[in-house]
């Protein structure tokens, strides 16, 4: 299995036809002050693997701070990795979720870690930045 597409954005959703709709991508908050809680957080995640890899799977996500401390609890879950539609195609599974309160207590480089099946596979970085307020 290897892991196609993750990101975190401001809005994400799939569409009735499967096709996933993301806006406001971001990789780094600028944040007034500690500790930040964003209203919500979208993370878009697609997964893909082969014929050998179908049924079911575990999914577990750690989202840390740069001391490796978690942010929120852990998230666990499980997801069916189907035959394809198409002969020879790549099976593929598609998440959209929405994270609200998450509180940064902290300033600099965080993490969204995702693990297939208890085996890290990335990480999905979001770096947050004290912003100057403005003086007007």
């Amino acid at each position: 299995m290897n892991i196609e597409l993750a990101l975190l954005a401001d809005y994400a959703g799939l569409m009735a036809d499967g096709k996933l709709m993301i806006a406001g991508v971001f990789d780094t908050l600028s944040v007034p002050s500690l500790p930040a809680t964003p209203p919500i957080i979208y993370l878009a995640l697609r997964i893909a693997g082969d014929g050998g890899e179908l049924g079911r799977h575990q999914l577990e996500l750690r989202f840390v701070d740069p001391d490796g401390q978690p942010v929120v609890p852990v998230l666990h879950g499980e997801f069916d990795l189907e035959d394809p539609q198409s002969e020879g195609g790549t099976a593929r599974v598609q998440f959209v979720m929405g994270m609200a309160g998450v509180a940064f207590n902290k300033l600099g480089p965080h993490a969204l870690d995702v693990l297939l099946d208890g085996r890290y596979e990335m990480s999905v970085p979001v770096d947050v930045q004290l912003v100057a307020a403005s003086g007007r």
